[in-house]
């Protein structure tokens, strides 16, 4: 039963901070796992958080925008002063202009935004899909990746190469460093 929970705690640390998943399987010192389960559940984690985030990020991110959008009124409804007033004798002409409350709100282009699109542009979806394990995050990596590519099969192809090639570097070099400590443990022992 523990082990069973060892596995689901990889799996789905894997799926949401992929680093973490692998690292915390390799160093869990109540179960050992062996090489090619290290990377199978961190890959399988990590292809599971790909899954529900490419089929649930149209809701997360109205949920997000929903979130925002209620603060964004909170905070500008949220004054001491009134509804201004006009204080003058002569008639007063008034122009309404319709606004669509159901209008996208332009998008705002921050560093951030300019340096995906940028890495998008000139690597494409591999870029993303690359960096997504490692540096944005299973989560975020994805949901860029579904905002900027409309073919949900490419986009669990080249998630799927990435994770499996971070996920196989990462256990390699733990078990490269790990085996460096343990030659270098017996030779202090042995003098």
């Amino acid at each position: 039963m523990q082990e069973i929970i060892k596995i689901i705690q990889v799996i789905l640390l894997s799926s949401v901070k992929f680093v973490t998943g692998p690292t915390f399987a390799y160093y869990n010192k109540s179960h050992d796992f062996s090489f090619f389960e290290v990377i199978f559940y961190s890959v399988l984690g990590g292809m599971l958080g790909v899954v529900v985030f490419t089929f649930f990020s149209d809701k997360i991110h109205q949920g997000w925008l929903m979130i925002k959008l209620k603060f964004k009124r909170t905070f500008n409804n949220n004054s001491n002063y009134s509804e201004p007033v006009a204080d003058i004798d002569t008639p007063v002409k008034i122009k309404y202009t319709y606004v669509d409350g159901h209008q996208q709100p332009k998008k705002v282009f921050t560093k951030r935004n300019r340096r995906i699109v940028t890495i998008f542009r000139k690597y494409g979806l591999f870029g993303i899909a690359f960096l997504t394990p490692v540096i944005l995050s299973i989560p975020i990596g994805t949901i860029i990746a579904n905002s900027l590519e409309p073919k949900k099969r490419k986009i669990f192809l080249f998630m799927f190469i990435s994770i499996l090639f971070w996920s196989t570097l990462m256990v390699s070099l733990f078990e490269i460093f790990h085996a460096k400590n343990v030659i270098d443990l017996q030779e202090q022992i042995t003098k």
